[in-house]
């Protein structure tokens, strides 16, 4: 099959023409414009990447474009499924909330693509507005932005209480996750998720860690939802 069959056969299948193709582009774009918007505004405890911001205004126009090629095809919708899995993704995304705008972005390009454009309008502002939302009550109800915090220290010098006096000087709240000992016993290592006071910031909590006697290893994570620090 030559390239004028297969696009006709492309014609065909999804009959569309190329005002229905750009409107479906052109409103993907916009929904993963507003999404990365969004995003920025919701993550105001941390710097956006600038890769992160444009892959959400990327990945609607791709879905969209997904969508206008499987159409309702079956045969094609495993075919690409296939080929999609051939891809391994390496990048490790810091948060939930990063992993949810992939979707939030996903889901309006497929809903363009579809040519769902009340759903794709609709549901791009009230997800949106969702969004604020739960960003501005997240800033009424806490202090400061949240943070993991991971302490080791040595078993024999009994510093949890100071460790604990220089984190009441400078956290508004935490909640300890873990507790393990290391090293066969010889060390204590403690997992905080804390939530700074607003006049605090991370540098002078880490100096002040990091000087109590006994202590070996302060580790703060940027990010209230990654991992565990230092693994």
């Amino acid at each position: 099959m030559n390239g004028i069959d297969l696009e006709l056969a492309f014609g065909q299948a999804l009959n569309l023409d190329l005002v229905q193709i750009f409107q479906a582009l052109m409103l993907a774009l916009l929904c993963g414009g507003f999404v990365s918007m969004i995003y920025r505004v919701s993550i105001q405890d941390r710097i956006a990447s600038p890769s992160m911001m444009v892959s959400l205004v990327l990945l609607s126009v791709i879905g969209a474009m997904v969508m206008m090629v499987i159409g309702n095809n079956i045969a094609r919708a495993f075919s690409l499924v296939g080929a999609l899995a051939i891809i391994r993704f390496r990048t490790r995304l810091a948060s939930p909330v990063d992993i949810t705008f992939v979707f939030f972005s996903l889901a309006a390009g497929i809903a363009a693509g579809v040519f769902a454009y009340k759903v794709a309008v609709l549901g791009t502002a009230v997800v949106g507005l969702a969004a604020l939302v739960l960003q501005a009550v997240m800033a009424l109800t806490c202090q400061g932005p949240g943070h993991l915090l991971r302490c080791d220290i040595a078993a024999y010098q009994g510093t949890e209480g100071s460790m604990l006096a220089v984190l009441d000087r400078h956290v508004f709240r935490r909640a300890l996750v873990e507790a393990r000992s290391l090293r066969f016993g010889e060390t204590l290592s403690y997992r905080y998720r804390i939530v700074l006071q607003r006049e605090h910031t991370l540098e002078p909590l880490l100096r002040e860690m990091s000087d109590v006697e006994g202590v070996e290893r302060v580790i703060i994570d940027a990010g209230d939802d990654a991992g565990d620090p230092g693994e």
